[in-house]
């Protein structure tokens, strides 16, 4: 629901829209089927779908690894979760770059928030270090002396605060997908799937 709600509103703030999704080897993998549907109706310029394959020898990630449960009830409190998987959000970021970087877009969208979410790559730190990391690599900025933004709208804001903007936005919250047991219908008991419920129970 963070991502769908981020295209719709990128789709409000700029004029072309591109959209990445990423076959890491996950359990929930069905996300994806949601995700092609989600770029065709925002009309996206192009939708990207990428392999990440050496995170199926990753283990230790209970998104990754099937010797792993998937844990019921609310994420853990001052700690990431079984759920993490490492470096996810840096090596999105970094693959997303190479594109924005051929296509020469100054902006990169991302839906992470810090407000409800123990994962350590969703806080405001880790995005001010991707941007810079990338911007230090980028042909684009060597050439054209612009910058690459992280576009992150999402920092400070809770995930009710998402669900309402998607809401005012128009978002197709019946066409997004967050179990992370990938079951169709989803589990409703993984921390992913209650934090959902709470938040779309304030629509």
């Amino acid at each position: 629901m963070d991502s769908a709600t981020l295209l719709w509103l990128s789709k409000k703030e700029f004029n072309k829209v591109y959209a990445i999704s990423f076959d890491y080897g996950q359990r929930h993998k069905v996300e994806l089927k949601y995700a092609k549907e989600l770029a065709k109706l925002a009309e996206v310029e192009e939708h990207f779908l990428v392999e990440v394959p050496h995170y199926k020898s990753v283990k230790g990630c209970a998104l990754l690894d099937n010797a792993l449960s998937i844990p019921k009830g609310d994420y853990p409190v001052n700690e990431p979760p079984v759920t993490t998987v490492p470096m996810r959000n840096l090596t999105f970021l970094s693959i997303a770059a190479a594109f924005a970087d051929t296509l020469e877009l100054e902006y990169i969208g991302i839906g992470v928030h810090a407000l409800d979410t123990p994962y350590p790559d969703c806080r405001p730190e880790f995005v001010t270090s991707a941007e810079a990391a990338i911007n230090a690599s980028s042909i684009f900025v060597a050439k054209s002396k612009s910058r690459i933004h992280i576009y992150t709208p999402f920092l400070g804001m809770s995930k009710r605060d998402i669900a309402l903007l998607g809401k005012s936005l128009g978002v197709p919250f019946e066409k997004t997908y967050s179990c992370y047991m990938g079951t169709e219908p989803p589990c409703g008991e993984c921390p992913t799937c209650l934090q959902r419920k709470e938040a779309l129970s304030f629509l």
